[in-house]
């Protein structure tokens, strides 16, 4: 179950010790490390998905030096193993900043171990998402993916102070307040809002809904664990709009927005986010992540330019361990079923060959 390369040792941590990881993200100060690689994250989201998390964690000299979360789930074909599924935060292996071994020595001991787990398991693929802010090219190499999908992200370094906000962004939150918006926290009673607000907002753009049980987990769980925060904005006594935000290390994730579409004209989504990112910036945090979005045309893509935001790519690293063709015997829509919210195979690429083996009836 161990694998050693050089003096590195990996092992496989499973729930019952997910403490470790908790002390070793006190010595991280990589923007890379995000709120999704907690203990708590992961905990609450084996209550969403019910499937099987663990930890890849490298020691060396027997202190950690790193770690690689790590999620699988069976279905119809098989196993499958993702780094970090649902929604496809960014994941991949984190070092401690102590660590002082060249970091291709600890890349391929971890791709050695993630090797090993998926024969264990018999893997059909495996998918991990290059770090938040991390060149992809070292882990790209050492993971010799069969697939890349290129992605971008975008963010704000909340270095800067005071923080400008370029005049679109900043004539939105003005007039949110000119309006007479207000931002608070969040509670269990705002819990019904926000599912309401959340799920007219879905379906008016037609994007696949977080389960309701998420949204319960982070306002009911991480939010008092200090992994989320939860915020609403409220006009004429009621809520217009909320905001929830996932937290790690230096960086602050942009997780959950949603407004009433009949009061999108208030701005008050920008006077979330405005208040959010001064309070993180005030709490030291230095990176505000936007994630991705859909397109550079989107209209995500542009309200999240118009904060001055700059770009960082990253990959999609997909592995077939037994060949592409043990797809090709059941539809897309039969692996979305057995596999929900994991990313198993590009759709495009699943579709098209598919389609080549089913001909279509007249």
């Amino acid at each position: 179950m161990n694998q050693k390369n050089a003096d590195i040792q990996v092992e496989r941590v499973y729930p019952e010790h997910f403490q470790i990881i908790e002390e070793a993200i006190k010595h991280i100060d990589s923007p890379s490390l995000l709120g999704y690689h907690t203990p708590a994250y992961m905990n609450a989201l084996t209550r969403v998905l019910h499937d099987n998390p663990l930890y890849l964690v490298a020691y060396s000299n027997e202190k950690i030096a790193g770690f690689l979360p790590v999620r699988w789930e069976n279905g119809v074909l098989g196993p499958v193993i993702n780094g970090l599924p649902f929604f496809g935060p960014n994941g991949g292996p984190i070092f401690t900043r102590n660590e002082t071994i060249e970091s291709g020595t600890l890349l391929k001991a971890f791709f050695k171990a993630l090797t090993e787990l998926a024969e264990d398991l018999g893997a059909i693929s495996v998918v991990i998402y290059t770090p938040y802010l991390a060149d992809p090219a070292p882990i790209k190499m050492f993971f010799s993916p069969d697939r890349v999908v290129d992605k971008f992200t975008q963010y704000i370094e909340l270095t800067n102070r005071p923080i400008k906000w370029p005049t679109r962004s900043r004539r939105a939150v003005m007039r949110a307040r000119k309006m007479g918006c207000q931002v608070r926290l969040g509670t269990a009673e705002d819990f019904p809002a926000l599912l309401q607000i959340y799920h007219e907002n879905c379906k008016a753009a037609d994007i696949l809904l977080k389960p309701d049980e998420y949204l319960y987990q982070v306002v009911n769980h991480l939010c008092p664990a200090g992994i989320a925060r939860f915020t609403v904005a409220e006009w004429e006594n009621k809520i217009v709009a909320c905001l929830i935000t996932l937290q790690g290390g230096v960086t602050v994730s942009y997780n959950v927005p949603c407004s009433r579409i009949k009061n999108r004209a208030l701005q008050a989504n920008s006077l979330l986010v405005d208040e959010a990112v001064h309070y993180f910036q005030s709490h030291g945090y230095l990176y505000w992540n936007w994630e991705a979005s859909p397109s550079r045309e989107h209209p995500v893509y542009e309200f999240k330019n118009h904060w001055g935001s700059k770009e960082a790519s990253y990959n999609i690293l997909i592995r077939y361990p037994k060949g592409l063709s043990v797809f090709f015997s059941v539809s897309p829509e039969s692996i979305v079923s057995a596999y929900p919210f994991y990313f198993v195979i590009p759709f495009n690429e699943l579709e098209k060959q598919y389609a080549e083996k089913v001909p279509v009836q007249c």
